[in-house]
This record gives structure tokens, C-alpha cells and sequence, in this order.
């Protein structure tokens, strides 16, 4: 449970990096996430340090409306390992350990379930070459564009293979996992290989984790060329500005360098061995069936209409809107309560000021906790009245002033428990053909 700890700590430690941080109100999670992720980091698995970085992540996702899948990821693990510190006895670090493992091999299987629509599979609008684009621009790589309808299957079949591998135990995890993971982190998602990791260390069996420690102690200078080579291969290929973010994106790149030469060290091993068998088979305890069934059920969200974010949804381009729903597996009757999204028909700010925001009020898809925001950041004397009229959950409504006090009784839809809690994407468009939905 140490390493996993560790590795859980390192995660946190690289999330807190992210520029979402750097927002107002941020800072408080970040100070109690950093440390959590210390003391992690420096003593093993303590109950306190999950719980710090635990309390800290739910306080992003629940008050300042944190949209990342990987936050809410976060929150689990640590919660496993929280409670994997406080009842030793009752969930033994084995149980917790799988627990973790099929939670992150979920998380694969879903993101390509809700890749599984017609927005990713059309080359015009798929955040596949979004993405390739990012990556070929940092290294200065071709992009025909003939390549294009072959990207989403080539992410979506890598996303399936990482799934296998994690609850299958298998040791082509790592060369897979850095293939997939290594692009996106030096583009769209900087710290979401650092989360998956806690899944990936989590997958090891006794003997693959005797099998790493002996390629580290045997091979560790090989293993500081692959990093060193990553890294000189990243800046002889990339024109980077000299930021903190891209310093931070060089060194991720040795470390991915490093992990492939010891994933592929260890596979090699394994393939010797065991020729027809890399994975280790593992028993399922009530605890593991319980927790993957709460994690699959809440990746399903969308699909019922309770939720997008925090879903494994990203860059799937997946819609669920009445008039863009896309997804080839689910139809828009699994949802509960009709479509989701505010539908502001009519806006208009004070005395007709800030067109351009009208326009982008109009030509997009809300939610609840987006019209909280507005009145968070809009509402001071020289806007008012900022007068709204649209659709919600099929009922219509009529706002003559976000502002004043008694604005949700023109919009009882739009009550929440928790308007910091972002449910719903942000800056989605009504026009179906929007490239990368996420």
C-alpha cells in the first residue's frame, strides 16, 4: 500500500500543477492537496495525507466547479486508501489495490463507450485529430489528412487494449500506456497520465513489482539514457517557450522515457516466461465488485441525464442534447427528466449593452450552475437588468432580472443543492457540428 500511496501523492502532485489552479479561490485546495501529497510522498500510506488530499479535491469539485474526470478520480482513490489505512483489518491492502485497479481499467472502457458516437467518428469534428494535430505541431510531425478517419479508431482501440490490460494485470500495459498517454500529456491533458498511474501501480502482482525492482537496480543507467534520449529527442524536435508548464512537459517526456524502457524490460521478461500469459489472475472480493459497480453506474450518468462531467466523457465528443444526441449504443429515452441543457432564447443585458455576450448566450447550451455563475460575475449595477427567456427540463421561463433575489422563482429548474457543483459541460454550443466536444 506504500507505493500505491507514493504514487497517489506523485499524482497529486502533479495535478496541482495545472493552471486551473491558478483561479481565484483556488488556492486553499491547493495548499491542503499539497500537503496531503507530501506527507504522502514522504512517509507512505497515512490516512491523513489521502483524507488532506481527498478533502481538498472535494472542494474543487463541490464549490468551485471543477469539470475534470480525473478530480473526481482522485477523490476515489483516495478514498480507497483512506480507508485502506483505517481498517487494515476489514479491507486488506490487496482488496483495496484491486479496488483502485478496476476503478482507472473502468475509466478506459468508459471513455471509449462514449467515444462510441458519431461526432468522434467523423474527421471533421473528432478530438482525435485535435489531438494528433497538438502533438505533430509540437514535433513538428506531418498530419495528411487522409490519416484522419483512422485516428478515432486508433484512440479508441488503444483506450480499450489500456482497460484489458489494467484489470487483466497484463504487462503490455506500460509500452501501451505511455504510446497513448505521452502525446496527451504534453498537449491536452498534463496530469492525467500522473493519475492513471495510481491505477497502473496498483495493477502490479508480488511478482511484477520483484520483477521492476530487479530491471531498476540492474538496468538504472539504461534506464537514465531512455530518459535522457526522450528528453533530447523532445527539445531537438519542439520550439518551446521557456515556461514553467513546458519545463514541467520535458521532464514528464524522460519520465515516459523511462517507463517505457522498464515496461518493455519487464514484458520481455514476462514473454520469456510465460509466453501465452502476461496478466495474473486475481480473485474479486465484494469490495471490488461494489466499488466497480458504483464507478461503472456513475460513468453512466450521461447517458440518463444526471450528469456529464466527471463521467470519463473527455474529448469524446459525445452529445446528449435533444437536437445533437449522437451516441451509437444509448438513445435519448434512457434519459431521466427530458434534455438537460438551458436554452436561453432571448437575452438581453441593461440597456442593451455587451452584445457579443448576448450573442453567446443565445447561441449556446447551459446549465443550472452556469446561470449561478453569471450572477457571481455579471451582476453589478451598470448591467442590470440582465433579462433572460429560454427552455428548461421542457419547461419554459421568463426572467426579467438574473440579478434580483427572487430569480429562481421564474426558473424553478434551475434550483441546485450545490451551484459550485458542475454537472454540465461549459461552452457547449447548440450547433451540432462543433469540433472536440469535451
Amino acid at each position: 500500500l506504500d507505493l500505491f500511496a507514493r504514487t497517489y501523492g506523485l499524482a497529486m502532485a502533479i495535478h496541482l500543477l495545472l493552471v486551473d489552479f491558478d483561479q481565484p479561490g483556488w488556492a486553499a485546495p491547493r495548499l491542503v492537496g499539497a500537503l496531503g501529497a507530501l506527507w504522502l510522498l514522504h512517509s507512505g500510506a497515512r490516512a491523513g495525507g489521502f483524507a488532506l488530499c481527498v478533502v481538498a479535491k472535494l472542494g474543487t469539485l463541490l464549490f468551485l466547479r471543477d469539470v475534470l474526470t480525473q478530480s473526481m478520480l482522485l477523490v476515489w482513490l483516495g478514498a480507497l486508501g483512506t480507508a485502506g489505512c483505517l481498517a487494515p483489518r476489514r479491507l486488506r491492502p490487496p482488496e483495496v489495490l484491486s479496488a483502485a485497479r478496476v476503478v482507472v481499467g473502468l475509466t478506459y472502457l468508459l471513455a471509449a463507450l462514449h467515444k462510441l458516437n458519431t461526432g468522434f467518428f467523423d474527421p471533421t469534428t473528432s478530438c482525435a485529430p485535435h489531438a494528433f494535430e497538438q502533438a505533430a505541431t509540437r514535433w513538428g510531425l506531418p498530419h495528411p489528412a487522409a490519416l484522419d478517419p483512422a485516428l478515432p479508431w486508433l484512440a479508441l482501440g488503444l483506450e480499450v487494449a489500456l482497460g484489458v490490460a489494467v484489470l487483466r494485470r497484463s504487462a503490455w500495459l506500460w509500452p501501451l500506456g505511455v504510446a497513448f498517454h505521452l502525446p496527451l500529456t504534453v498537449t491536452l491533458a498534463p496530469s492525467f497520465q500522473g493519475v492513471m498511474l495510481v491505477g497502473w501501480v496498483a495493477s502490479l502482482s508480488p511478482r511484477q513489482r520483484v520483477q521492476w525492482r530487479r530491471v531498476a537496480r540492474a538496468h538504472w543507467r539504461w534506464l537514465w539514457v531512455a530518459a535522457g534520449v526522450a528528453v533530447g529527442l523532445d527539445l531537438a524536435f519542439a520550439d518551446l517557450p521557456r515556461t514553467f508548464e513546458q519545463l514541467a512537459a520535458v521532464v514528464k517526456v524522460g519520465a515516459n522515457g523511462a517507463l517505457l524502457a522498464a515496461g518493455t524490460l519487464v514484458l520481455v521478461r514476462n514473454l520469456r516466461k510465460h509466453p501465452r500469459k502476461t496478466r495474473v489472475k486475481t480473485a474479486t472480493s465484494k469490495l471490488v465488485l461494489g466499488v466497480g459497480l458504483a464507478w461503472g453506474l456513475h460513468g453512466l450518468l450521461p447517458y440518463l441525464g444526471l450528469q456529464y462531467q466527471h463521467t470519463g466523457a473527455m474529448l469524446s465528443n459525445l452529445r446528449i442534447d435533444d437536437a445533437c444526441h449522437n451516441s451509437l449504443v444509448f438513445s435519448p429515452g434512457w434519459r431521466l427528466g427530458g434534455d438537460p441543457y438551458l436554452r436561453i432564447d432571448r437575452a438581453r443585458i441593461g440597456q442593451d449593452a455587451r452584445p457579443e455576450r448576448v450573442a453567446t448566450l443565445e447561441s449556446g447550451l447551459w446549465s443550472p450552475a452556469a446561470l449561478h455563475a453569471m450572477r457571481d460575475h455579471w451582476c453589478v449595477a451598470w448591467l442590470r437588468p440582465i433579462a433572460l427567456a429560454g427552455t428548461h427540463r421542457g419547461q419554459s421561463f421568463d426572467l426579467p432580472d438574473l440579478c434580483a433575489d427572487d430569480w429562481l422563482v421564474h426558473v424553478p429548474t434551475a434550483a441546485v443543492t450545490l451551484p459550485g457543483y458542475q454537472a454540465w459541460q461549459k461552452n457547449l454550443q447548440r450547433a451540432c457540428a462543433t469540433e472536440c466536444i469535451h
